[in-house]
């Protein structure tokens, strides 16, 4: 079974729950001191609720850097998100792929922690545009 293969409704229901399950993970990475895991957890669960109102809103999701600009052009531009809070997104992708492919990057603590409240902001300004 494919992503084709899920009705819309089932689809939006499944991002919602990896992405509570990403911050689950995020939060279970920070408890452990694993900065940069936990950076990687709290961008997928940004990335997932992003995914969510894409899904529901009709949106094609086909790759990360698309989901920032279907974000810039449908979402912000259209006041729908305020820039401020969409540039969470950008700069949580940013840390995600130092923490990811850059081996000799390491996540501070302090960043890690800057982010969590930003990221779960994101979310909320998220979950008010799916009520419409």
């Amino acid at each position: 079974m494919g992503l084709r293969d899920i009705d819309r409704e089932t689809l939006v229901k499944m991002y919602w729950e990896r992405c509570e399950e990403a911050f689950t993970d995020a939060d279970a990475a920070i408890a452990s001191e694993r900065w940069n895991n936990a950076a990687n957890r709290i961008y997928y669960a940004v990335f997932y609720a992003v995914c969510s109102l894409f899904v529901k809103d009709g949106h094609p999701i086909k790759s990360h850097r698309g989901a920032k600009n279907i974000l810039g052009l449908n979402y912000v531009v259209t006041g729908k998100i305020d820039p401020e809070t969409s540039k969470i997104f950008s700069q949580l992708e940013t840390l995600r792929d130092l923490a990811d492919y850059d081996v000799a990057f390491l996540a501070t603590k302090e960043e890690v922690m800057d982010y969590r409240p930003k990221a779960d902001a994101f979310i909320a300004a998220v979950k008010g545009l799916m009520k419409e």
